[in-house]
């Protein structure tokens, strides 16, 4: 998929990739949706891999990042 150069293109591509995100989501049953992740902490030294635990603290993160860029 091409990089968006164009306002219109930037929000044409954010929608359709909301859309597979939350049809991905919706294809798990409950009781996946809540799992929490297992990754292993030692090796990955990013700050997420400690910090996001399950699909609701991703897309907490996710929807914060979106109010810094919109405030």
């Amino acid at each position: 998929m091409a990089r968006p150069t164009t306002k219109r293109d930037l929000l044409s591509t954010a929608y359709e990739q909301y859309k597979k995100l939350f049809d991905l989501i919706n294809l798990m049953n409950e009781n996946d949706q809540e799992k929490v992740f297992t990754f292993n902490v030692e090796i990955e030294k990013e700050a997420h891999w400690k910090r996001d635990k399950n699909i609701r603290d991703v897309l907490i993160h996710l929807y914060e990042w979106h109010q810094l860029l919109i405030n």
